[in-house]
């Protein structure tokens, strides 16, 4: 049997009852982060600029667009929710080499509440979805040569076009066809391009990949068919991404090794990935030593080499999109106390004194034992942080993987501080508890338009 079908047959046959306890539990923690990071993204002017984006789409009313309210296609509104879950760099990421669930869960609640699907079969669609996803990204994951030059996110596109299929009950045949035209016409970038001129994207065009995605699906329950066999040779989809393709890994643990408990991670701060030891480690000292800002002299942050020059040890960025890949940034936003979320992207912040003084003591250099890592192990989070003090002490500390990391998760009650101090400034308490309760109980929802309302 084919790879592309096997996958396809898998997506059609996961059954609720067999998904482990500890999966579904965190896969409801993952729909709440995810709806929280949707939220939070909302305030910010690019937020704004995506939502009003897809409002002038327009089209048929049938999912919502979450903090306003408007509906739109399902494969618009999955897009500009996925896309404000990118805006504050709070999403998960899979073994620190993608971002591929927000799109996953929000394509689920766009469908589920086009459908009026229940909780059971969106929480199989997320499951089942990014475990189809994580096998393709590590089966075409290119190697170290050629990440230097060409890093492709087309993968983004794999796990909405995965719940797709999933909510739609596709036959096998039409998820081929899907699988074909979705994956046939993901869009692609080099992602190296936005990190050395930041912009509102970011790292990803998801408003682009949930519509190429969706419409593949929907498409493909109307008989239109596409590319066939999508995974497999002759011609097959890793040779438009990579430079691998390890056929064995596409199947390999399917149905028992559910990823969304051993391979993804979730963001405590708001930034890139990369930084998140760094403030795990200068938290850590500051609270163990009992330093204080005006007592740290400097800090130096050793990590791989592609975070060691700009726009990673950029000291004085002067917008959101420049201080989402800046270390010096979160690092004082930590430092200062300052809640994760939206506060740490506040217009004001970039005028703070003491956000500017404190950044100007950070420094970046490259560590061996971390290049060697993210060459071979790029799920692992291998830094050295040293902080010296203005009276002459030296503390460091070393990580392997970070908080967040699937070795050192958050807690339930972790991710839903995390929701509240994302969507403060949108919500209000009361509402805050009962999208929180509902997300608890997920699996019991018999509509889950009875959540997205809350949402809107």
């Amino acid at each position: 049997m084919s790879i592309t079908r096997q996958l396809v047959r898998y997506l059609r046959e996961a059954r609720f009852e067999d998904i482990p306890e500890a999966c579904v539990a965190r896969t409801k923690d993952f729909v709440l982060d995810e709806i929280g990071n949707a939220i939070g993204g909302s305030v910010l002017k690019s937020g704004k600029i995506i939502i009003a984006w897809g409002k002038a789409l327009g089209g048929a009313e049938e999912a919502t667009v979450f903090a306003d309210g408007a509906k739109l296609p399902v494969a618009i509104a999955s897009g500009v929710n996925t896309q404000l879950c990118m805006g504050l760099e709070l999403m998960e990421t899979y073994k620190n080499r993608a971002h591929p669930g927000s799109g996953m869960v929000m394509t689920a609640l766009a469908f589920g509440e086009r459908e009026g699907l229940d909780g059971k079969e969106l929480l199989t669609a997320v499951c089942s979805a990014y475990d189809v996803t994580g096998r393709i990204i590590d089966a075409t994951f290119p190697s170290p040569e050629h990440r230097l030059r060409v890093w492709n996110e087309s993968w983004q596109g794999c796990g909405p076009l995965a719940v797709a299929v999933r909510c739609l009950g596709l036959t096998e045949d039409e998820g081929m066809h899907a699988f074909g035209m979705g994956l046939g016409n993901a869009p692609t970038m080099n992602v190296h391009n936005i990190l050395y001129v930041p912009g509102s994207m970011s790292k990803l065009g998801n408003p682009f990949h949930n519509f190429v995605a969706v419409n593949a699906a929907i498409l493909a329950k109307m008989g239109y068919t596409g590319f066939h066999e999508i995974l497999d040779e002759p011609y097959p989809y890793w040779t438009t991404i990579s430079d691998m393709n390890r056929e064995e890994v596409y199947t390999e643990g399917l149905g028992s090794d559910f990823l969304l408990t051993s391979a993804m991670a979730f963001k405590p701060w708001p930034t890139c990935r990369w930084a998140q030891p760094g403030i795990e480690s200068l938290l850590g000292i500051m609270g163990e030593h009992g330093v204080g800002t005006d007592e740290i002299e400097s800090v130096v942050y050793a990590a791989h080499e592609k975070i060691t020059g700009y726009p990673y040890a950029n000291t004085e960025p002067k917008n959101p999109e420049d201080a989402y890949w800046s270390v010096p940034w979160p690092f004082a936003n930590a430092a200062l106390g300052y809640r994760p979320g939206p506060d740490w992207y506040d217009e004001k912040r970039f005028e703070e004194k003491a956000m500017k003084d404190f950044m100007q003591k950070v420094k970046i250099e490259t560590l061996p034992e971390a290049v060697e890592a993210f060459a071979k192990e790029p799920e692992k989070s291998v830094t050295l942080l040293r902080v010296k003090t203005v009276r002459g002490e030296i503390f460091q500390r070393w990580t392997e993987y970070c908080k967040g990391d699937p070795q050192k998760t958050l807690s339930h009650e972790e991710v839903i501080e995390k929701f509240r101090a994302q969507t403060a400034q949108v919500l209000s308490e009361e509402r805050a508890r009962e999208i929180i309760g509902l997300t608890e109980r997920f699996d019991e929802l018999e509509d889950v338009r009875t959540l997205v309302a809350l949402i809107a």
